[in-house]
């Protein structure tokens, strides 16, 4: 029995090998070289930027304009010149009066007007018409003295004057020029119910008057 047994194992083992041998299907072992890295060649999507790196900057432009290179009396080019005029100084200059040129006329006395009324009293206002500069004026009737001095302001000032029957002459007196010349006023004349009797202005240098003369009518009752 183990005679046979043996001549069934060695019969099976020598079909085994037949059949390696014979097999069209050969194996090979797969040699793996550990000392170079696999190489995979892959299409690149890199691209080349044109700009340049923050590092290759180019700071020679910024020296042009660097206040530290600045050559002495040498301006800088950062600082912009004021080459407008101020507009409230331009203003004021001509408020103030100083481009005003001091006519002829300004330096003889001036007659503005005769009017015939019928009222007890005039209500003059007056006000300087340019820039306030301190002009003053004396008011005269008939020649005599009845205000020595009056400010023309910015503001209106109100002079009431009683009028008498017949001829009253008012002089305004320039008492000065103020700051700038000539002596400028702007004023109005109104009867006791308000009506206006004239409007004007003057412009009077230093010791120069205006005028205007008022004739006092009889009313319907005194006649």
């Amino acid at each position: 029995m183990k005679t046979k047994l043996f001549t069934l194992l060695f019969i099976f083992q020598f079909v085994l090998v037949s059949a390696q041998k014979d097999s069209p299907f050969k194996t090979s072992k797969l040699k793996l070289n550990w000392d170079e890295p696999a190489k995979v060649e892959s299409p690149s999507n890199t691209k080349s930027l044109p700009y340049k790196s923050i590092f290759d900057k180019n700071d020679d432009y910024l020296k042009k304009y660097s206040i530290l290179n600045q050559k002495k009396g040498e301006e800088s080019l950062l600082v912009k010149k004021n080459e407008f005029k101020n507009p409230g100084d331009e203003i004021k200059r001509k408020l103030n009066n100083q481009d005003k040129q001091i006519k002829p006329e300004y330096r003889a006395n001036q007659f503005l007007g005769e009017f015939r009324v019928m009222t007890k009293f005039v209500k003059v206002v007056c006000r300087d018409h340019e820039y306030p500069d301190g002009d003053r004026v004396r008011l005269l009737v008939n020649d005599k003295t009845l205000i020595s001095e009056i400010l023309l302001e910015a503001a209106s000032k109100e002079i009431y004057i009683d009028i008498s029957e017949g001829f009253n002459k008012l002089d305004f007196v320039a008492l000065n020029q103020g700051s700038s010349g000539p002596n400028t006023a702007a004023f109005s004349v109104f009867d006791d119910a308000g009506n206006l009797i004239t409007s004007n202005e003057w412009n009077l240098t230093t010791g120069i008057k205006a005028s205007i003369v008022l004739i006092k009518e009889e009313t319907e009752q005194a006649k």
